[in-house]
Order: structure tokens, then C-alpha cells, then sequence
């Protein structure tokens, strides 16, 4: 199934110096105008990825020619990608382009995003959020608790925790005894050691520059650092929640704050890919910026880390409004990795900026007149969900280290059920409570015993496949024993067994299912049980059946449809499905030009009357919808009939356009006769043409191919080859019938070339600090200029004399070249140059 898909910007919510920040609207959402992000389905091929780039004339960073964005390669199964556009080419106009392509899963703009904002330490008394003894006009114990907690624990430098912001200065006099040193990296030596894809990630990442060097260039990143874990009783400076822990920096954010969606994953896929694949303990990541729109590709890849095991401590913001109502993200994601974190004062107030919601922000923290550490040894006072937001990040590295085996989600429920009930949050925040780290440790340490976990605790398979469930029994607080297990599935379904059914603590096991094409479809809950004396444990998990020979058939309706502004009747536009199929999974799309999306509601309806909401007027001021649902509503109807798409808008003011919608339906039955649909790609090599047929027939039953070459040429092949006598453009078509009679036809201007471009390298070298030079020759091309091409980017016009030197630092890895003349679209084969 597709996942969901809307628009999205991020606004960070930027440290605020002054104690008071007036409600603000809702802004508009700036994106880079010149790249895209778009993720692939899992079943896509290169080729079908190389088409669907090239529909947009984007280019990739791929330096090693594998089809996999460089950047991206561990998020996603490499499925995620960055497209630089071409000169020209419009934003929206590229997503909806490329996102008709059946290679893509979705696209959608690359957002930008600017930045939100007793130890003998001799500032320790300023830190009033830590201890509050009324100093300053404050309220008396208005704090974390902070004192009590370090009775029970200073920290451990065992527990890592990622800061994703502007950098961190690691050599701060407060901070650099608590800053991750890689322990798989030689420093300055240009070479990828621990093979994670940086080069010299000596103590973090730079998305800006992308390489191994996140210095703060900003201040705001430092700052945060030091709340989470400046160096305690060291006599200098301040002191954070944690005394001892392990800060890994990575800066997305540049000098003056800003940043993009694709720097933020970049980011947080570091981290993923540090625990996952190179065994660094990162607990958690802090993330002081936040606002604006949707982005799926932000949401997956918080998801994929909180599976991972990595907790995402989010700042609420900063504009002093309802995040229910105006979502901001990536605070406001549904997701059970994200703890959100609201702002409070020295007297238990919320501060005045500070952005709320019952639902969609979790717990309050100290975020007013908050002293912490700043670039080149210095020391401010910021104020913002910022600097709430680290305290809270600081509390679960602290209640990690005496209990490291809590998981995300429950370290979350943990901080927000132990936190200070405080009238100011009542209703406003979804536990009412401001963090209190010393209770957090009092509920967190563990009695002996043993956990269950699961590797993943849903699957969907179709009937005649099976699927496999990887438990653990995993020891707390040192309990060593074996525990007796059992399983029971509800309803009952045969073929289900264990691979044992006595394992002891730290061992693990497998709940196998094998179906057969008769087993019934539906839904099935998994339970597995564990005994050892009188403790007793229990883990389930959910199997979705899906019948055998499911086909996906699609519908669509392109018709605009003006909506009426301030009236509840609103507008339908109907799709007829003539398929007898049964439904067994509906993917609806909807592209809707409107401001302020917070007026509307959405609802789909089956022919069998049964209606789901889509969109119930959430969203705030956001612009358009463009977005797809996956429904399980319908399941088990039929799809043939008349299916209704009703939207209407409850508010004045604002109007709008439904542009298109559209279904895939997954289903089992009978395709109604159905005309094919013709679709075709080539490539051309000088004269000659290699055309690849890529048309399609629900009812797959395309019985010829009529190919007309433009010069008096055809052929019936299927995917043919033609050499053109003369250099030109040509208009090729291609029709194709299936075999009720339906026909398809589909027409391209293609270019030809009498000559070709002979392109290589003369020489290369790499000089001591890593700079490459490449010395580039051609001949062939008959333009007065070329266009130099470097891993899908044009890096160059020059004259076309033959000759080009190359120069970039650091050199790593393999690069592709290409020489184009820059009047046409001749280019010579790819080269490669490898480091």
C-alpha cells in the first residue's frame, strides 16, 4: 500500500532572546525551488528509476553509479532520492510529473527550515530549571528536580545522544570531555574508515558541507548540548541534566539557521545507520526545530529510527498557538517515537511563545531565560521550546543510565507519566505535567526479570506465503533463567509453531506461520506467552491475510471541479468502476488546490454507501492538499460501481480547486474489458535507436505493436531497433491493440545524430590534502560548446576544444562523466574515474 502523503515545510523554532513572542499566523512554506524529494516503490528496478528521473530532467548524487541516492543509500533501502531539477523545470510541476510515474511511490518539495530557540560548577545557580530555590523571582521547586536526581545517578557516558541542529562546538571548554570521538576513524587522513559513508566523522556529521566536521557556526546547537550534558563538578562553566553522556553532533542548519527536509533526514539516517550498523548506543536524538507543513519522507525516516530504538525529542514551538489546530512538525508527526515538548516558566507558568496541544504535544520542560553553553567557551541565556526540549532529551539519557533496556515508547510514557501535574498545562498538554527526572528514576529502576521483544510486530502476506516473527527474551537488571513459551492465534489459523519452546534470557526465538491458498483471509492476533515461576509475560502481534492473486487496478478522474467557499453541500465528483472485483485494499489520491486546508472535509464513498473521511478539517492554515490514503475501509465490498468523492468547506474567506483524484484497488475478480495503454522509452546511439515497449493492459492481453519511426518506417516488433539514414528529428508513434479490439497510441519527438562524441580521461591524480584533478579529452561533438557532466550534474560549459581539467576536493569513491554539446541533447557514454 502507498503511505500517506501530503505537503510539508519546517520552521525551526528558533531560540528566543527576549521573554516574550507575540501569537503569530501560520507562514507560508518556503521549499528550494531547484530539487524535489521523491521515494521509489520497493519493487522498482534502476531503469524504471532512471526513466522516472529523467521525466524531470533530474540529476542525483551517485557517485558510485549504483542508482542509489549517496546521501540516502541506508534510509529506506536506498528507495528515498533528492532530485536536482533542470534549469526550468517548476516545483510542483516536477511532483506531479514525476509522481504519475509507476516507479514512484511519492514526491514532494525539499522544505527549508531555519533554526527555533549541588556541583561546583560556578554558574550552577543560574540554572533555575535544574534547581529552583525561587532565585530570580521564581517559584520555589518550579524545576526538574535535577539535585535529587544525581543522588541516584550522574549519567553515563555509555548512553549517546545525537544533537541534530546547527553543530556542536566540540572543543567548548564545558563540553569536550562529554563529545563522541569515532573509534572506527583516523582523523585527517581523507579515508572512510568505519566505511559509514563519511569521511573523518571524528565526532559527527555535516549535512551543509557534507562531510565529517560538524562545528557550530550559529550558537544554537551548543547551546542545547549544554542542557543535555555539560560537564558536571568540574569546576568551570554550567552543568547539564547529565554530568556524564555522550553527545555525536549533526549539523543540517548553517550559520545564520537555516536548512532543508533533506538535510534533516540526512541527519537523522546518520544517526540511524551509527546504531544500527556500527554499534554506537545513540539513545536518542534532540530536535530544537520544528513547524510548517507535511512531509512523508521527514515522517518515514523518524520512524525508521524510532525502530531502530531511537527516541525523537521535539520542540513544540515557538508561535504561541494550538498545534491541534495548526499542526507543526516534525513535533506534530503521528508517531510513537516523538515526544513533544512544550515550554514553561521559573514559576511554573507556560511560557508566552510557547506552542501547545492536548493531543499533539506531550509534556512541558524549563525553556525561559535557560544559561547553557555557546561557541569559542561562551555562556548565554536563550529562551524557547528550544531549550525545553533538551532538558527532556537530558532526562532520558539520565533514566537510561540506570535502566538502558526501556525502549522509546516507553521512556516516553515514562518522562510523561512521573512529570509535576501543573495548572498552566492542565488541557494544554497532553499529560498536564512538567518533567520531573527524579521521579522518572525513582519509577525506572528495575526489579530483575525478562522482557519480550519482536523484531517487527505487524506483517501482511497473501494467502500460500508464510512469514516469520523473531522473538527475544531479554534480561532486565541481570536476570539470568529460562522461560517456558507458548503460542495462540485468534481467530484460529493452522500452520503456526515454534522453533522452541524453552528459552533462556538473552536467547532468542522464531513464531513461524505457513498458510496455504485456502486459508481464509482476514486479520489474525498472535500471542505469545512466557512463564518463569510466577512471572508471566505476554507479546502479540498482527498477521494480515490478504486473499491469493490480488490484481491492482487503477481509476482516475482529471475533471476540476470548482469548491464553493462557506457552504456545506460542497461538490462530488464520482469515479465508475466496471471490474467485478472484491476489495482487498483501496489507495486514493487527491490533488486540491486550497488555502487554508484547516475549512475543509474530504470523504470517500463506496458503492456499497460505506464512507471514510479523508480530511476533517485539520491542517490549519496550510495550503493544498496533495496527498495518498491507504484504506482498508472497503475491504471485502464490491469495487464495481459508482465511487463518490465529497468535499466541502465550512469556512469563508478561502476557496479552491479539486484538480484530479483517483484509486488503485487491490482486489480479486475479473478486470472489465479495457482499452491498453501505449507507453514506450529509447535510447539512441548515434543513428540507431533501441525503443523499449512499456505499455500496460489490466487485462494483459496486447496482441500487436504498430511502431511508426517518422520516416516512412514502421515495424510490429514488440521493442524494436531502427537506424535513421540521415541525422534529425523525428516523431515516432506507437499504437498497440489488444484482443477485443480496444487501441492505445502514443507519440514522442526523438533526436538523432550522423556524428558521436569519443569522450575519456587523459590523466588523474590526487594531491596529499585529498583535491582531485581530472583531465577530461573528447572529440565528435560539433557544437561551439559542451556541457561537462559529474555524477548527473552539469558542472561545466566550456569550449568545445577538446580539453577540460576537473578539480574538486575530497575525492573518494567513483565519479561518472559525460560530455554533451550544450545546443543538443548528443552526449557522449558514460566514464568513470575511480579514488
Amino acid at each position: 500500500m502507498l503511505k500517506r502523503l501530503s505537503p510539508m515545510a519546517l520552521a525551526i523554532a528558533g531560540a528566543i532572546t527576549a521573554s516574550v513572542m507575540p501569537a503569530q499566523a501560520a507562514t507560508k512554506h518556503e521549499y528550494a525551488k531547484d530539487s524535489i524529494l521523491v521515494v521509489y516503490k520497493k519493487d522498482a528496478n534502476q531503469k524504471q528509476k532512471d526513466y522516472a528521473r529523467r521525466s524531470i530532467r533530474g540529476l542525483m548524487d551517485d557517485k558510485n553509479s549504483d542508482g542509489i541516492d549517496d546521501k540516502f543509500a541506508r534510509l529506506m533501502d536506498g528507495r528515498l532520492a533528492k532530485l536536482t531539477l533542470g534549469k526550468g523545470m517548476d516545483v510542483m510541476a516536477a511532483i506531479k510529473r514525476i509522481s504519475r510515474n509507476p516507479a514512484v511511490e511519492y514526491a514532494e518539495p525539499n522544505y527549508l527550515v531555519k533554526a527555533i530557540g549541588t556541583p561546583d560548577d560556578p554558574n550552577f545557580s543560574q540554572l533555575w530549571g535544574m534547581h529552583n530555590t525561587g532565585q530570580n523571582g521564581g517559584t520555589n521547586d518550579a524545576d526538574i528536580d535535577a539535585v535529587e536526581a544525581w543522588d541516584i545517578t550522574t549519567g553515563d557516558s555509555n548512553i549517546v545522544i545525537g544533537v541534530i541542529d546547527t553543530g556542536v562546538d566540540y572543543n567548548h571548554e564545558d563540553l569536550q570531555g562529554n563529545i563522541w570521538t569515532n573509534p572506527g576513524e583516523i582523523a585527517g587522513n581523507g579515508i572512510d574508515d568505519d566505511g559509514n559513508g563519511v569521511i573523518d566523522d571524528i565526532h559527527g556529521y555535516s549535512a551543509v558541507n557534507d562531510n565529517g566536521d560538524p562545528m557550530d557556526q550559529n550558537g544554537h546547537g551548543t547551546h542545547v548540548s549544554g542542557t543535555i550534558g555539560a560537564q558536571g563538578n568540574d569546576g568551570v562553566g554550567v552543568v547539564g541534566v547529565n554530568w556524564d553522556v555522550t553527545i555525536v553532533g549533526c549539523q543540517f542548519l548553517d550559520a545564520g539557521g537555516s536548512g532543508s527536509t533533506a538535510g534533516a533526514i540526512a541527519c537523522i539516517d546518520y544517526m540511524t545507520n551509527l546504531k544500527v550498523n556500527h554499534g554506537v548506543n545513540i539513545k536518542a536524538t534532540n530536535n530544537s526545530w520544528g513547524g510548517g507543513s507535511f512531509s512523508q519522507a521527514l515522517k518515514d525516516s523518524i520512524d525508521a529510527a524510532g525502530d531502530a530504538g531511537i527516541l525523537f525529542a521535539a520542540a513544540a514551538g515557538n508561535s504561541a498557538v494550538d498545534n491541534d489546530a495548526n499542526p507543526s512538525y516534525p513535533s506534530s508527526y503521528d508517531s510513537e517515537a516523538i515526544i513533544a515538548v512544550a515550554s514553561t516558566t521559573r514559576n511554573d507558568e507556560m511560557s508566552s511563545f510557547s506552542q501547545w496541544g492536548l493531543t499533539s504535544v506531550d509534556i512541558g520542560a524549563p525553556g525561559s531565560d535557560i544559561l547553557s553553553t555557546t561557541p569559542n567557551n561562551g555562556y548565554s541565556s536563550f529562551s524557547g521550546t528550544s531549550m525545553a526540549t533538551p532538558h527532556v532529551a537530558g532526562a532520558a539519557a539520565l533514566v537510561w543510565s540506570i535502566n538502558p533496556d526501556l525502549t522509546p515508547v516507553e521512556m516516553k510514557a515514562l518522562l510523561m507519566n512521573t512529570g509535576d501535574s501543573i495548572a498552566a498545562l492542565d488541557g494544554l498538554v497532553a499529560s498536564g505535567k512538567r518533567l520531573n527526572v527524579n521521579n522518572a528514576l525513582a519509577e525506572a529502576d528495575p526489579e530483575p526479570g525478562y522482557r519480550l521483544t519482536v523484531d517487527t510486530e505487524s506483517q501482511t502476506i497473501s494467502a500460500g506465503d508464510s512469514a516469520s516473527y523473531a522473538f527475544s527474551v531479554d534480561s532486565v537488571a541481570g536476570w539470568t533463567g529460562d522461560v517456558d513459551v507458548s503460542v495462540s492465534v485468534s481467530p484460529a489459523l493452522e500452520g503456526v509453531s515454534l522453533s522452541s519452546m524453552t528459552v533462556a534470557a538473552g536467547s532468542g526465538f522464531t513464531v513461524d506461520v505457513v498458510t496455504t491458498e485456502e486459508t481464509l483471509w482476514g486479520s489474525y492476533t498472535i500471542t505469545v506467552d512466557g512463564v518463569n515461576g510466577d512471572m508471566a509475560k505476554s507479546k502479540s502481534v498482527s498477521l494480515d491475510i490478504l486473499p491469493a492473486g490480488l490484481i491492482d487496478l487503477d481509476y482516475s478522474n482529471t475533471t476540476p471541479v470548482d469548491i464553493p467557499d462557506n457552504d456545506d453541500n460542497g461538490i462530488t465528483s464520482t469515479i465508475e468502476v466496471a471490474d467485478e472485483l472484491q476489495v482487498f485494499g483501496v489507495n486514493a489520491n487527491v490533488d486540491i488546490s486550497h488555502t487554508w486546508i484547516g475549512d475543509l472535509t474530504v470523504t470517500l464513498t463506496s458503492p456499497s454507501g460505506t464512507v471514510t473521511t479523508l480530511h476533517d478539517r485539520e491542517g490549519g492554515s496550510a495550503d493544498d492538499i496533495v496527498k495518498s490514503y491507504s484504506l482498508d475501509t472497503f475491504n471485502g465490498e464490491m469495487a464495481n460501481g459508482t465511487w463518490t468523492l465529497f468535499i466541502s468547506d465550512s469556512f469563508g474567506a478561502d476557496i479552491g480547486t479539486l484538480n484530479s483524484w483517483g484509486m488503485t484497488i487491490s482486489g480479486t475478480g475479473e478486470a472489465a474489458p479495457a482499452a491498453p495503454i501505449a507507453e514506450f522509452s529509447y535510447d539512441a546511439e548515434g543513428l540507431m535507436v533501441d525503443f523499449t515497449n512499456m505499455s500496460s493492459d489490466v487485462n494483459d492481453d496486447i496482441s500487436s505493436y504498430s511502431w511508426s519511426f517518422g520516416d516512412d518506417n514502421s515495424s510490429s516488433d514488440i521493442s524494436p531497433s531502427h537506424t535513421y539514414a540521415e541525422a534529425g528529428t523525428y516523431t515516432v508513434s506507437l499504437m498497440v491493440m489488444d484482443e477485443a479490439g480496444n487501441e492505445s497510441s502514443t507519440s514522442m519527438d526523438i533526436e538523432v545524430f550522423a556524428h558521436s562524441i569519443d569522450a575519456g580521461i587523459k590523466r588523474t591524480r590526487v594531491s596529499r590534502r585529498g583535491t582531485a584533478t581530472v583531465d577530461l579529452v573528447w572529440s565528435g561533438a560539433a557544437s561551439d560548446n559542451v556541457a561537462i557532466y559529474r555524477n548527473g550534474e552539469m558542472i561545466k560549459t566550456t569550449r568545445n576544444d577538446g580539453r577540460h581539467r576537473d578539480r574538486f576536493r575530497d575525492a573518494s569513491g567513483a565519479y561518472e562523466y559525460k560530455i554533451c554539446e550544450a545546443d543538443s541533447s548528443l552526449c557522449s557514454d558514460p566514464f568513470t574515474v575511480s579514488f
